[in-house]
């Protein structure tokens, strides 16, 4: 019983940290704030909705051959 709590905790700290990265780097976000406060706050389900509502980058792959 120990050991699912140890890992639930190690996962739970892994997410968040995670999380707290992916908003310091990122540069399309406008409250930054708000989110750190709700991670610290709770962080199992701060960190749920932050990855289940940020915006997905989209990559297009275009490329151009030239003959």
């Amino acid at each position: 019983m120990n050991l699912f709590i140890l890992l639930f905790l190690a996962l739970v700290l892994i997410v968040q940290f995670w999380a707290f990265i992916d908003i310091a780097f990122t540069k399309r976000m406008e409250n930054k704030a708000l989110w750190f406060l709700a991670i610290i706050c709770f962080p199992v389900l701060g960190s749920i909705f932050y990855f289940q509502s940020r915006k997905k980058v989209v990559r297009i792959f275009n490329p151009k051959f030239s003959r």
